[in-house]
């Protein structure tokens, strides 16, 4: 029997299979699709999901594949008809995490780096060619059996203590379990495609969003090399039109992209919805990636968003696994991670609605507005959301510190320099401003990475990323999960206290965690 069964070789399926596999998990991965597929689909990232493939030791050898969308030669505009600029969202500056906001890259890329770090995990297999037709599920175990693709005659069963359902918007586990979704309306086609200039060429802007009533169109970077235009169906075409070769070329002839100075690597015409899963696990099953979410691509969120469902599972299923944590912790799942993505695909649907606009009327008081906007930062939009979980109970939801991404800056400490997770270490992470004043409970079985900022402390912080993190939170103590959301905040004297919540939540379940008294007193403003 495995530790865990996972539906779907994509990226999302990987990294969870890699996350569980480091963790010394047995894993195995069951694709559809014989063969791998060569060519690109999702094509940009983000630096909290760099900071988790840096964390997978991947940075080194991923960082060449990324083509980072920062510094002011590379903006992000939307143009109405006449070229004029609407809107500059700020992606130009380093992320949170200590890497650029947003990256492109080649999704091909990254899934081979994900396979050939599997291939190195005697415990992880993956089997290609086997299409999921039935589940069962008992107390202890989920019970799954699976067809040859090319030989339905062939079958194999299989028993794991927990399936991850990876598979993809069309999901089989979403079916089998009979899971609904909830659909914000949001409809429209567009023809998606990639292209391999043969000539160097300055691309301005770098991104773009042609919010033209003629035919709405994106120019983003897919890698280095490489770029993607998206074209919408407008009314009255059809999908055959829209799909052909001649009709690609044509709309690409008006960027000069032409089939003698660029190759067309892939074409296809995608329907951009906004939806979720209404559960996101029914027993010991749990939906991940499409299979809990799609969303329009106007962020860049939809790969993101997917893997951060693989390291939510991963650390808690490793946990319960190890013994560390009771099942009760995987009931988080689904409230934080839903919660989460609907405001994320709720902003990439009102976005999506701003760029889609083909009534005159409608699109000449969206300029209008766009362009009061720019003169007043208040009502520009900003970049993707990084919202807070919802409230599965695995945070101290009081603590408004609580629920939300960490940061990452460059580090000195023991004499090696660099960023915080490669020098200090990842998992549970304690960061104290003035660790002397901190009491730590002697009997709580959390140990996490601890690292002092204060002026006798053990770390140094280079570039004054913490000192402005711990400034706004208004604290000198935060705990942060092994996906990278804070945990709780607390005083130095305080310190114990939250330790033993983070302690107590993992023994007993989510329901269970409350924050200490004396937690709460450290966080309310005097007065």
């Amino acid at each position: 029997m495995f530790d865990v069964v996972i539906i779907g070789a994509g990226p999302v399926g990987l990294f969870a299979a890699l996350l569980l596999g480091q963790q010394g998990r047995s894993v195995a991965v069951y694709e559809r699709w014989p063969t791998f597929y060569p060519l690109p689909r999702a094509c940009t990232i983000d630096h909290e999901i760099i900071r988790l493939l840096q964390d997978a030791g991947l940075a080194d050898e991923f960082k060449p594949l990324l083509d980072p969308v920062i510094g002011p030669e590379r903006p992000y505009k939307f143009l109405n008809q006449h070229g004029e600029t609407l809107l500059q969202i700020d992606w130009n500056r380093p992320g949170a995490s200590g890497w650029a906001q947003a990256n492109g890259f080649f999704q091909p890329d990254l899934e081979r780096m994900l396979v050939r770090q599997l291939d190195l995990l005697p415990h992880v297999a993956i089997r290609r060619g086997w299409e999921l037709v039935a589940l069962e599920q008992t107390p202890d175990e989920v019970a799954l059996r699976f067809t040859n693709t090319d030989d339905r005659e062939q079958s194999e069963s299989v028993q794991a203590r927990y399936m991850i359902g990876a598979d993809g918007a069309r999901s089989t586990t979403r079916e089998l379990l009979g899971v609904d979704q909830t659909d914000l309306g949001f409809s429209y086609d567009w023809l998606v495609v990639d292209v391999v200039p043969r000539e160097e060429r300055v691309w301005q802007p770098y991104v773009v969003q042609h919010c033209d009533p003629a035919r709405p169109t994106t120019l983003v970077n897919s890698g280095p090399g490489r770029r993607r235009w998206e074209f919408m169906l407008l009314p009255g075409e059809t999908i055959e039109e829209l799909g052909t070769l001649e009709a690609t070329w044509k709309l690409l002839a008006a960027s000069g992209i032409t089939p003698e100075n660029a190759t067309l690597e892939r074409q296809a015409v995608y329907t951009f919805r906004g939806s979720w899963a209404n559960r996101w696990s029914v027993g010991r099953v749990f939906l991940a990636g499409d299979a809990a979410h799609l969303m329009p691509p106007f962020l860049g969120q939809g790969l993101c968003s997917g893997m951060r469902d693989a390291v939510a599972l991963a650390w808690r299923m490793g946990s319960v696994l190890r013994g560390r944590a009771s099942d009760a912790l995987l009931g988080s799942y689904g409230p934080e991670r839903s919660a989460h993505v609907q405001e994320i695909i709720r902003q990439a649907v009102e976005m999506g609605r701003i760029i889609c606009m083909l009534d005159p009327e409608e699109v000449a008081l969206r300029d209008e507005r766009m362009k009061a906007a720019i003169s007043n930062p208040a009502l520009a939009l900003k970049p993707p959301p990084e919202p807070r979980l919802g409230d599965g109970g695995a945070y101290l939801t009081d603590d408004p510190n609580a629920g939300y991404l960490s940061v990452q800056g460059r580090v000195r400490r023991g004499g090696r320099e660099g960023l915080f997770d490669d020098v200090v270490g990842k998992g549970w992470q304690l960061l104290l401003r003035g660790g002397e004043g901190a009491v730590v409970s002697e009997g709580t079985s959390l140990k996490p990475m601890v690292a002092d900022f204060g002026p006798s402390g053990d770390t140094v912080d280079l570039d004054g990323v913490y000192a402005r993190w711990f400034d706004r939170l208004g604290t000198d103590a935060v705990l942060v999960r092994p996906d990278l959301y804070v945990f709780g905040t607390s005083s130095l004297a305080n310190v114990g206290a939250l330790l033993d919540s983070a302690a107590r939540m993992l023994r007993a379940g989510p329901d269970d965690v409350r924050v200490p008294n004396e937690v709460t007193r450290a966080l309310t403003p005097a007065g």
